[in-house]
């Protein structure tokens, strides 16, 4: 008995610390103010409640100074749902002003299957769903994804948010190159927020 005390002792040490404490939902996380030169998608907080029924996620940002002042291009909500396989498992993406999708990930990019497709004809994206200021000064966009099985059923969850501005629409003009932010760092996970 007293040889394996040390041998348990050094097992235990060599096992890796989780990464992040869990935390308690709804969870709020904040990014750096003003850390993108075009602060139009300046991602500012991050909030995540998970219930048994739904993930929310609402991504918010300063707003614009001009009612339907719209900046083009995307915002990405990457969804972690096994911390035994790398990346993402899920992903919700709404391209401004089309469509939004709730897709499977793999190697953090999309993969659209026909069952659950775009919105709003997929069987999973139908029951997802985005909420939005009404873009008047575009202050934030809120995911739903309701939980059913076939689509999406885990209990802890993280989440990487990205945002993408290609461009402005009042008055047209598509930047040379994007504006790109990221909710802590690009692919940068918030903490496991639990299921409440």
């Amino acid at each position: 008995m007293k040889r394996l005390l040390p041998l348990l002792a050094l097992t235990l040490l060599a096992l890796p610390a989780p990464a992040h404490a869990d935390v308690t939902s709804p969870a709020a996380f904040t990014d750096a103010s003003g850390d993108v030169a075009n602060n139009k998608l300046d991602i500012r907080t991050v909030s995540v409640k998970n219930t048994a029924r739904k993930l929310v996620v609402r991504v918010t940002f300063p707003g614009n100074p001009r009612v339907f002042d719209f900046p083009t291009g995307n915002v990405s909500v990457f969804i972690d749902t096994d911390p035994a396989r790398k990346g993402a498992e899920y992903g919700h993406f709404m391209e401004f002003w089309s469509d939004y999708r709730f897709a499977e990930v793999s190697k953090w990019r999309e993969q659209p299957t026909p069952a659950w497709g775009h919105s709003p004809e997929g069987r999973c994206v139908a029951d997802a769903g985005v909420v939005h200021d009404k873009g008047h000064h575009l202050k934030w966009f809120q995911y739903v994804v309701k939980k059913r099985p076939g689509c999406f059923t885990a209990a802890a969850v993280r989440v990487a948010v990205s945002t993408m501005n290609t461009g402005d629409l009042q008055p047209y003009v598509e930047y040379p190159k994007p504006y790109l932010d990221h909710l802590g760092a690009k692919h940068r996970w918030t903490d496991w927020v639990s299921q409440g």
